[in-house]
């Protein structure tokens, strides 16, 4: 099942509609939106539920969006120089938890992105 959502601002109806990529079949469904503080609470921003792209990682959760934010990992985890050129707070980068950054992580931060890539192929 996919829900998209196209508009930028919220519309005064609080309707999605639902289809079902197996059968074709398409339903509309209620939602509110409320305020979901992200990481501290691993759910997606627009409708509160849990990410399905999440798995331990040295002692913390490694999670990811979509499989473009994943990507975005992946690359980081990977890249063997990484320079700054920006204000702190201005980058994905510079937003990322401590201990994803470490080197130290890099290889294990490595296998928990993969773990996730099968996920997707699921």
């Amino acid at each position: 099942m996919r829900a998209e959502r196209r508009a930028k601002a919220a519309p005064q109806h609080r309707f999605v509609v639902l289809h079902c990529d197996g059968c074709g079949a398409a339903t509309n469904a209620s939602y509110e939106l409320r305020p979901v503080m992200v990481p501290a609470a691993l759910v997606d921003n627009c409708f509160g539920l849990p990410l399905w792209l999440q798995t331990p990682c040295v002692g913390h959760t490694l999670w990811a969006f979509n499989p473009r934010h994943l990507a975005y990992l992946k690359e980081f985890l990977r890249a063997g120089l990484r320079e700054r050129h920006s204000t702190a707070n201005a980058s994905v980068v510079s937003r990322l938890p401590g201990w994803l950054k470490q080197a130290k992580h890099r290889g294990e931060a490595l296998g928990a992105v993969e773990r996730l890539e099968r996920l997707l192929l699921r």
